[in-house]
Order: C-alpha cells, then sequence, then structure tokens
C-alpha cells in the first residue's frame, strides 16, 4: 500500500480526538479485534465508485455510501459509515483537504489501525489546477495534453471551500503530497476523461493490492475501460471543434474547470468553484455584460444545482436558454434506470450542453 498520509496523521490527531470520531475509533479497533475484513471495498462518492466497480467487476463488490441525487462534497457522514468502510478490504477516495472530511478521517484512522485495509488515493499521479482566487471567476488555458497514461502531476489539491469565481491560469501543483500540502487546489479533476484515466489505473493497482490473486482481471477490466475514456476524450474533442465562441457562462457551482483546460475553453461563472459562494450583484452584472457582448446565448447551469442564477441571467441579457450540465460526481434515479454512469454523464448531458453553450455548428 503507498502510504500519502503520514504528514497528515500528526496534524489530524487534535480532530480524531473529539468524542466522536473517538468513538469511531473504539469500533473500528473491535471490528479489527472481532473478526477479518469482509469481501470488496468502498468508494467516497459517486464517480469513484463507478471507477472502481468497472474495475473490481463481479469479481470485487465496491459500494458507494453516497444516497443518490446528493453529490459527494454535500454528504456528511457520521461515525458509522467509517467502521463499516474500515471492515473491508479497500476504499478509494480522494487525499485533499476541503472536500470530504469523514472520508479524510476514516483513511488517518484506517492508515494509523488497519494496515490490513488497503488505501486508494484516486489523486496519486494526476496533475491538479490550483484554485487561484487572483483570478476568480474564469477558467481554461487548454493545455489539452492527450497522454493516456495519465503522465501527470500531484500537488495542491485543494480546498473545495477555499477558491473564488474564475481562474483563467491553470496553476499545475507539485508531487507526492498529502492532503496536508493540496490546499486551494480544484479537486474536480474527474471532468477531464483523461484525468478520470489515470485514476482508474490507480484504482486497479489498489485492487491488485488488496486480491492479487484477480490481478488479470482487474487489469483487463481497467483496460477496457480506460479504452472506453479514451473514446470519450476524443468525442469531446471532436465533438466542440467547431464552436463559434470560446466562452460558456456557468450560472453555478464551477465543476468545471478541468473540462476547459482540456478542451481549450473558458468557464466563467460568477459563483466560482466552492458550492457554498454566493455571487454578489456586481459579479451577476458583469456576467450579464459578458453574455450581452459576446453574443452567448445559452447559459448553462448545474443539474445538481439551483437554476435561479441561469434564469435571472437569461431575463436580464440577450440569452435565450438555459442547459444542463452534470460534473459526473452524483446520479439520480432516472439515470440509474437508464443505466447511465460516469461516462454517460459526459457524452449524453454535459457534452451536449457545452455545444449549445459553446455555439458549436449543429
Amino acid at each position: 500500500m503507498t502510504h500519502t498520509r503520514r504528514d497528515l496523521l500528526a496534524g489530524t490527531a487534535g480532530v480524531l480526538a473529539t468524542s466522536a470520531t473517538a468513538g469511531c475509533t473504539g469500533q473500528l479497533r473491535r471490528i479489527a479485534g472481532e473478526r477479518s475484513l469482509e469481501k470488496g471495498g468502498y468508494a467516497a462518492f459517486f464517480t469513484l465508485y463507478d471507477f472502481a466497480r468497472h474495475v473490481g467487476g463481479e469479481t470485487f463488490p465496491v459500494e458507494n455510501p453516497i444516497p443518490t441525487g446528493t453529490m459527494g462534497h454535500a454528504y456528511e457522514a457520521g461515525p458509522e459509515l467509517a467502521t463499516e468502510v474500515a471492515s473491508h478490504e479497500l476504499f478509494v477516495y480522494l487525499d485533499v483537504e476541503g472536500f470530504q472530511r469523514w472520508a479524510l478521517d476514516a483513511a488517518a484512522t484506517i492508515e494509523r489501525d488497519y494496515p490490513g485495509v488497503e488505501l486508494v488515493d484516486a489523486l496519486d499521479g494526476i496533475e491538479l489546477l490550483a484554485a487561484d482566487a487572483d483570478h476568480a471567476h474564469e477558467s481554461g488555458d487548454g493545455h489539452g495534453t492527450d497522454d493516456h497514461d495519465g503522465e501527470h502531476e500531484t500537488d495542491g489539491h485543494g480546498d473545495h471551500e477555499t477558491a473564488d469565481h474564475e481562474t483563467a491560469d491553470h496553476g499545475e501543483t507539485g508531487t507526492d503530497e498529502t492532503a496536508a500540502d493540496r490546499s486551494g487546489v480544484d479537486p474536480h479533476y474527474w471532468t477531464d476523461p483523461v484525468r478520470a484515466s489515470q485514476s482508474v489505473e490507480n484504482v486497479r493497482a489498489g485492487l491488485e493490492a488488496a486480491d492479487p490473486d484477480n490481478a488479470d482481471v482487474y487489469a483487463a477490466n481497467a483496460e477496457a475501460y480506460r479504452s472506453r475514456l479514451e473514446d470519450v476524450h476524443a468525442t469531446f474533442e471532436e465533438g466542440l471543434a467547431d464552436r463559434t465562441h470560446g466562452t460558456v457562462v456557468l450560472a453555478g457551482h464551477n465543476s468545471y474547470r478541468y473540462l476547459g483546460d482540456r478542451y481549450d475553453f473558458t468557464v466563467h461563472s460568477p459563483q466560482g468553484v466552492s458550492p457554498h459562494a454566493e455571487p454578489n450583484q456586481d459579479e451577476i452584472s458583469a456576467t450579464i455584460d459578458l453574455v450581452d457582448r459576446e453574443g452567448i446565448d445559452v447559459i448553462l447551469a448545474d443539474h445538481f444545482g439551483s437554476n435561479d442564477l441561469a434564469n435571472t441571467i437569461v431575463r436580464n441579457s440577450t440569452a435565450s436558454e438555459v442547459r444542463e450540465v452534470s460534473p459526473a460526481e452524483g446520479t439520480t434515479a432516472e439515470w440509474n434506470d437508464r443505466g447511465w454512469g460516469y461516462v454517460e454523464q459526459l457524452t449524453e448531458i454535459t457534452l451536449p450542453a457545452l455545444q449549445a453553450g459553446l455555439g458549436v455548428d449543429a
């Protein structure tokens, strides 16, 4: 197991000493002493679960603890979930501050006390974007590296609650750092299918470590799924090629900077990266001016958020339509019924909306 959290453990001692987490730790110790690990594992939210279920297949069952209709960052788990996670063979999570506190606490306790549980940091080796508050609102340089092997650098993946609004500078960050070092960075790397492919490889390595007897199965499954992600990448490149302008306006939580970075368009959001930020009137007015100036006809809104801001912009600008995009961070009952996962959310929901938002010629 690759240990990525040693530096963080000392810093989390105070957190782990709280009554709730201390009670959880005691429960975990009782589990370790009374029964062996259960087959399978947990992933911290839908996206990681979808990666893991494709790699594990029928051989290695994986659970998603986040309720349908809820995004990963919005879910607050109690100590009983950490207890359940620690009773299984594997836990896939993001080793980054500010995104899922419960997952960091569970991983810290597991690494310290339960070496039999394989921890998989899905961020390992992935190039991450700094959430630069000095460049609030806009994002997207589109470096467009097409490296299937994910030869990216890991660093500063950050605080889901610290960045403001727009970031025009992709500001990649360093390597081999823990959550304590990954502050002030945009955590939504998975919206880029190229970066997602590296995350799938991280999951494969974790499953192989947890269950080496079936390593060939996991390797074949991962290769097949990464091939699908290559196809998604090619579809986005082709589907966004004939755009009439280079800026989309997203009226809400900006989870899409990595798409802009990959495919060379700018995402303007009056709200920014943090789901807790609220745009002020000046930021909304500036967005309306941008829409009128650039001739943007379609305003984007996050499926898991409110359309109120998008509708306000349409009413007060030359834009005429609101289209929804998905950050592929959660799922819905309808999408589950259709058999849609991460791939389908990108290709069936987000890509058509981006094409409309960028004025792609039909």
